[in-house]
């Protein structure tokens, strides 16, 4: 399963979490597989929503609107950033949806940062996902992705807040 929706969040709600996330203090040195060489910048938010620190608050909209669309338990929540020159490494997820919502109204599609998701034998791409400011992915876990790409043309932080799922 593959799945995306566009404008998933009121208007004025998306602008909020956009303005919030920019606010955020990134932590380098996160690696998206084990014994992986690529890093990228990496935020844990938490395992329960009902405790997610107070600097991290600006996520609950997205679960609670996520909670309308399917039956998923909460594993884990964070956030993911990636500069030009950060190449993520192709990996699967543990548990059985991962949802990515990708907060920056202002992000062009030249810039590159979308997500590859690939067949389970990673010989081809099934389906690649351009980073848009309001949009969440949804897939299973079990496939195997990458964040793309970042343009040397894009002087932002390429961010995103990831959901992690267990299906109820």
């Amino acid at each position: 399963m593959i799945d995306y929706y566009d404008n998933f969040l009121e208007e004025h709600v998306a602008q909020l979490i956009d303005m919030q996330i920019r606010e955020v203090s990134w932590k380098y040195d996160y690696d998206s597989k084990p014994n992986g060489t690529q890093k990228h910048w990496h935020v844990f938010c938490g395992h329960n929503i009902n405790v997610i620190p107070d600097e991290y608050e600006f996520i609950i909209p997205i679960w609670e609107k996520i909670k309308n669309v399917i039956n998923v338990e909460l594993e884990r929540v964070y956030l993911n950033a990636h500069t030009f020159g950060i190449e993520p490494h192709i990996h699967t997820d543990d548990g059985d949806i991962t949802m990515i919502y990708y907060p920056r109204l202002d992000w062009k599609i030249e810039w590159g940062g979308g997500t590859a998701i690939y067949n389970d034998k990673v010989t081809e791409i099934d389906t690649h996902l351009v980073n848009k400011g309001n949009r969440l992915i949804m897939f299973d876990a079990h496939l195997p992705h990458q964040a793309q790409p970042i343009s040397r043309e894009c002087y932002q932080l390429r961010t995103c807040v990831v959901f992690k799922t267990k299906l109820k």
